[in-house]
């Protein structure tokens, strides 16, 4: 009976033991689990909501805690405040979607100086240096939408000819600059093709709106109108539907690969749109993040990263990963893996 009573108390010690460890073990490891914050510009836009829930997902199941700071609606001051509050916190590195690249330059370079990591996400910050950007190659998108619109073009007539409408976004946006850019240098190589662009400032979709209107008053045969993102395509059709055009009659193509683009391609109005490479920017922070964070060498070259081919190049602010976006036409736009159809 005493032999017994000895046995019981000794698992009981060991349990007792045992269980104590655990906990300094989980303690520890609560303790040891890097912190990474996140600065989103706003959560108003089916993109900022779904870049937020994509890099939470990702960074969390990489290891690491994820918090996030949103800096209302586009609101500059309150996001340094946030990058100050994120220092203070001593995040182990900071993802930033930077409201405006210059004004975040101080608060970036407080990061590094404290020796956290900086991570341009989406919005490049080119006017310091920067431990690491993964952004959408906004040339390539320009490109493929030129390539899209010229096989467009040559399906109706037979090769590449006919007019375009191009409306811009804001003249300020730097992924609007480089779009326009490489659509219009890569079309250049058709003589037959007619571009006429136009901007809409602020990307306000009445802008584009009264764009079109006066256009196709002037221009009722026009061909195709390119716009930079969809909900300027969706006014656009507004006005088309307004002057009895059909669907296809004008030829459309945007970027952005937003919901309502998808929607746009599945009721026909919209022919194509350029996916912007949202799950692939989010997969190029988390391809490199142990490493950023290590403050291990970053290797310049090529990665395939979700299946694409992205290019990595040591830049003058910074090792930087460009992801190219994808057509969408009316044969992959179901695809689950578009960002577009991952939308809640």
């Amino acid at each position: 009976m005493k032999n017994a009573f000895r046995f019981f108390c000794c698992v009981c010690l060991i349990l007792f033991l045992g269980g104590i460890a655990f906990a300094e073990r989980k303690e520890e490891s609560v303790e040891d689990e890097k912190v990474i914050y996140y600065l989103s510009p706003n959560q108003f836009d089916e993109f900022q909501t779904t870049a937020s829930k994509l890099l939470k997902n990702a960074i969390e199941k990489a290891g690491y805690e994820f918090r996030e700071l949103v800096a209302g609606n586009e609101d500059v001051t309150l996001q340094l405040n946030q990058m100050d509050n994120a220092i203070t916190q001593d995040a182990d590195a900071i993802i930033i979607a930077a409201v405006d690249r210059t004004a975040i330059i101080e608060g970036v370079n407080k990061a590094r100086a404290e020796g956290i990591p900086v991570i341009a996400f989406d919005r490049k910050i080119i006017d310091t240096e920067i431990d690491f950007t993964s952004a959408g190659g906004n040339e390539m998108i320009g490109i493929l939408a030129a390539e899209e619109a010229a096989r467009q073009l040559k399906r109706r007539y037979g090769e590449v000819k006919g007019s375009i409408l191009h409306i811009t976004g804001d003249p300020a946006d730097t992924y609007s600059i480089l779009v326009g850019e490489a659509f219009n240098e890569t079309l250049a190589q058709y003589p037959k093709v007619e571009i006429n662009t136009k901007i809409a400032d602020g990307w306000e979709a009445s802008n584009a709106a009264d764009i079109a209107d006066d256009w196709l008053v002037a221009h009722p045969d026009t061909d195709m109108i390119f716009s930079h993102a969809e909900h300027l395509a969706a006014a656009i059709v507004s006005v088309l539907e307004s002057k009895g055009y059909e669907k296809g009659q004008v030829i459309m193509i945007s970027t952005v690969g937003m919901p309502m683009g998808l929607e746009l391609i599945r009721d026909g109005w919209l022919q194509a749109t350029i996916d912007f490479p949202t799950l692939e920017c989010v997969a190029g922070v988390v391809e490199f993040i142990d490493d950023i964070i290590d403050n291990k060498e970053i290797k310049p070259g090529k990665y395939t990263i979700l299946d694409a081919e992205s290019e990595l190049t040591i830049q003058p602010y910074g090792p930087e990963i460009l992801h190219p976006g994808k057509p969408i036409t009316e044969k992959n736009v179901d695809d689950p893996n578009l960002w577009g159809n991952q939308v809640e």
